[in-house]
């Protein structure tokens, strides 16, 4: 064992990552949090230490500071990159992820000059500028709650009405069936079903052979057969072909949006990754301020001077 693995072990350093990964807001920067190792020297020491009291100090401030809960996006982006077509809800965190990234890059240009070791660290979240088209396009095309907007193309609006007309259209027929006295000793009860996307009517299974169609299914009794009458084989037909061609416009529309994140996924990854940096900032900071904590004089000559010193693990128990 070596002084560095002796030093951690004393310390109990893992333990002390995992208090300080409890301050993190994104599970990124915690993990950034729990991968931290001891200062190399006495400039890196100083260097982090000074980002960690700009950080503090912004805290004290009072500002409101940007939201740094965010998901991985990483696989995604890889993905992309490779030309896969990614599903709306990665397309959907790719679009979160460019907010933040815009949000957290107006703060840090804010602060770049009271904070200037803090802005040096994540850089790139001053370099993001390009992203915007990429982040207006996501916005256009998807909803917050992770589906395609209806007016993500005039092709995809289209399709959707037309859709939706041939939908009302079968119900009003399905209502006349419900209603129709023709029906009335042979409907199991009066409610219309889909099954693989077809619309059905419940049929008692000793009277299915008054009802011509199409058998879909049968009741977990055997007291039930799910029919599609013969007289609306045509439209559920045509209902079909229009939700077939939806999802053709759909998975157009995600492969198109695809390719855009592919284009900028270097300049994304690079802002992820400083978003997980600044909310590893952001953990020390709120961590030293727990800890009622205060920055130490560094030096490279083996003085120490510990004026009541506090062992942390006794602290935070």
């Amino acid at each position: 064992m070596n002084l560095f693995e002796q030093t951690t072990g004393v310390l109990e350093w893992p333990r002390l990552l995992e208090a300080l990964a409890g301050h993190a807001r994104s599970t990124m920067g915690a993990a950034r949090c729990r991968a931290l190792e001891l200062a190399a020297s006495l400039h890196e020491s100083r260097q982090r230490q000074q980002e960690t009291t700009e950080m503090g100090r912004i805290q004290a401030s009072g500002e409101v500071l940007p939201a740094l809960a965010f998901p991985d996006i990483r696989d995604p982006l890889a993905r992309a990159k490779k030309g896969a077509v990614l599903e709306v809800h990665e397309l959907r965190d790719c679009a979160m992820v460019l907010e933040l990234l815009e949000e957290n890059g107006r703060f840090v240009g804010r602060h770049q000059h009271d904070a200037p070791s803090l802005a040096a660290a994540v850089q790139p979240l001053q370099s993001v500028g390009g992203l915007r088209p990429v982040k207006t396009a996501l916005d256009a095309a998807i909803h917050p709650d992770g589906s395609v907007k209806e007016s993500a193309t005039p092709e995809l609006r289209r399709l959707t009405h037309q859709a939706q007309g041939l939908k009302q259209q079968i119900r009003r027929q399905l209502d006349q069936i419900l209603q129709s006295r023709r029906y009335e000793d042979i409907l199991q009860e009066q409610y219309f079903a889909q099954r693989e996307g077809r619309y059905v009517i419940p049929v008692k299974a000793d009277m299915r052979g008054r009802v011509p169609g199409i058998v879909h299914d049968v009741s977990a009794s055997g007291a039930t057969v799910f029919i599609e009458p013969r007289e609306l084989v045509e439209l559920n037909n045509s209902i079909k072909v229009a939700d077939l061609e939806i999802e053709r416009e759909v998975r157009r529309i995600l492969r198109e949006l695809s390719a855009l994140v592919a284009a900028q996924s270097e300049v994304m990854l690079a802002g992820l990754d400083a978003l997980a940096v600044l909310d590893g900032i952001w953990a020390r900071a709120s961590f030293g301020h727990q800890l009622k904590a205060h920055p130490v004089g560094l030096n490279d000559e083996g003085r120490v001077r510990l004026l009541q010193a506090r062992y942390l693990l006794f602290v935070l128990s």
